[in-house]
């Protein structure tokens, strides 16, 4: 008995140290997702595909048959008009018209057409066309930060082929319209064949939709398309093609839309999304500041706008405060006066809306930054627009942006700085952010720029384009936050 007793106590001991394991808790170890930067999915393949882009186009611009053969070319010059191309900038060393061939020029307009619309943009179509397959939810992430959409929009991640496709055949209506409007538009003070005429009118659509200021038709002035400055037509249009491109694709499906839902309902009362509120309304008081400042700081300059039309004036005016984004030029900026200068720099560094083809912080980001300076002053705990609170992640990030932008803008220009004694400091100022913002306005100095400022600007112009968040994201990693807090102390400010 004592035997059975024994293996009775073993066999239930047995059994219940089973049931006790299988009904313990088990201890799972959740750790935070990390956002890989390597791979073929990381977010450094925007990068990888834009130098990519650069290298191709650096060396379709070194062919014999790309050069006309007029000017000094060096390889420095490939790599910067390549990479002032693909960033859709249009800063140059020499006339476009005067330093390529045709090959040369359609190589550039490529590169802006592909550059314009995005890398990950096209990236993303050619594979839903070649493919036929879905993208996942990391494709489609990916594609979004191609596209700088670093703030939460309408723009939903399942949504992303269909939204893909749209931008593409929107781009490419509005580039096709733009062609069509300026072959007919196009001044007769313009003397070109039937030919020359359809190659100017795609080559100024695409490099006025996509932003990227490249023009082939220069006058003795220093204002590109300048022989058009008497074309209010042809200015019209090129107005109306920049604007849209530098609006944001999002904001014109949502105008879009809503002119469709307007009609439909007989033009009852619509409503915008809070972002395409603040773009819309931002974007035309920018338009109204930088037309005003331009208008009577230039008035009786002798060297820009003294002696035309009152309309001319006019037409002027809003064209360079629209031109902020794209670098067309109807002035030589380097005789514009001081105040000018100073205004035309910070409306470069403003830039356009996120998802379009402009750079700069954004006008959504500097909005952003107001009303939270703003509500802060007021002493307020959120800060709100329209009725509407705007999360602390997007102020947070509204302000990162533009600090970094601040940081890695002022190195670039220092570094030019040490190495350029001859220019001025407003010239190179002016070019730095030109380059950043992926503008291409110029007060003349690139062609006498060396090497290493080249250089600088060409980087600046790949940084401006990234995306200063990005980067701010790569540098900062994927580190947890430390679960001890330590102790508050109180610093002095101000």
């Amino acid at each position: 008995m004592a035997i059975e007793d024994n293996n009775l106590y073993s066999g239930e001991k047995i059994h219940r140290v089973k049931r006790s394991q299988e009904l313990s808790p088990e201890i799972l170890s959740i750790q935070k997702r990390q956002n890989s930067t390597r791979g073929i999915y990381s977010p450094l393949l925007i990068f990888y595909g834009l130098i990519f882009l650069i290298i191709l186009g650096t060396i379709g611009l070194s062919l014999p048959f790309s050069k006309s053969g007029l000017v000094e070319y060096s390889f420095v010059d490939y790599i910067f008009v390549s990479t002032s191309a693909v960033t859709v900038t249009g800063l140059v060393p020499f006339e476009t018209e005067l330093g390529w061939t045709l090959f040369g020029q359609s190589i550039i307009l490529f590169l802006s057409f592909i550059g314009g619309i995005g890398f990950m943009v096209g990236a993303g179509f050619l594979l839903l066309i070649i493919t036929g397959r879905k993208l996942n939810l990391e494709q489609r992430l990916l594609i979004r930060e191609g596209l700088s959409d670093s703030s939460p929009t309408k723009l939903e991640t399942g949504n992303t082929p269909n939204f893909l496709l749209n931008v593409v055949y929107l781009a490419i209506v509005f580039q096709i319209v733009g062609i069509i409007m300026l072959y007919f538009l196009m001044g007769e003070n313009i003397h070109f064949n039937d030919y020359g005429r359809i190659y100017n009118s795609i080559f100024h659509s695409v490099a006025a939709f996509n932003g990227s200021g490249f023009d082939i038709i220069n006058d003795a002035n220093g204002g590109s398309i300048g022989s058009i400055t008497g074309d209010s037509y042809f200015l019209i249009i090129t107005m109306v093609l920049i604007f849209f491109g530098s609006i944001g694709y999002p904001i014109v499906f949502e105008l879009l839309r809503n002119t469709k839902m307007a009609y439909l309902s007989k033009f009852k009362e619509i409503h915008l999304s809070l972002n395409s509120k603040i773009v819309i309304i931002a974007t035309f008081l920018i338009l109204i500041f930088g037309s005003a400042q331009f208008l009577f700081g230039e008035w009786n300059n002798t060297y820009t706008i003294y002696g035309s039309s009152f309309n001319s004036k006019i037409t002027h005016s809003i064209f360079h405060a629209i031109t902020r984004t794209a670098g067309f030029s109807l002035i030589d900026y380097d005789l514009i006066h001081n105040s000018t200068t100073f205004t035309t720099i910070v409306l470069m560094l403003i830039g356009g809306s996120s998802l379009s083809v402009a750079g700069g912080i954004k006008v959504g980001t500097l909005t952003v930054i107001i009303v939270a300076l703003i509500s802060n002053i007021r002493g307020g705990e959120e800060v709100t627009i329209f009725k509407r609170t705007i999360s602390a992640q997007v102020v947070r990030r509204s302000f990162v942006i533009f600090v970094f932008s601040i940081i890695l803008l002022s190195v670039g220009f220092i570094i030019m700085a040490s190495f350029e004694p001859d220019n001025l400091f407003k010239e190179l100022l002016f070019e730095s952010v030109s380059a950043f913002g992926n503008v291409g306005l110029s007060t003349g100095i690139t062609k006498d720029l060396n090497h290493l400022s080249k250089i600088i600007l060409s980087i600046l112009m790949i940084i401006g384009r990234f995306g200063p968040l990005l980067l701010a994201t790569l540098l900062l990693g994927n580190k947890e936050q430390g679960k001890i807090r330590q102790p508050y102390e109180s610093v002095r400010i101000g």
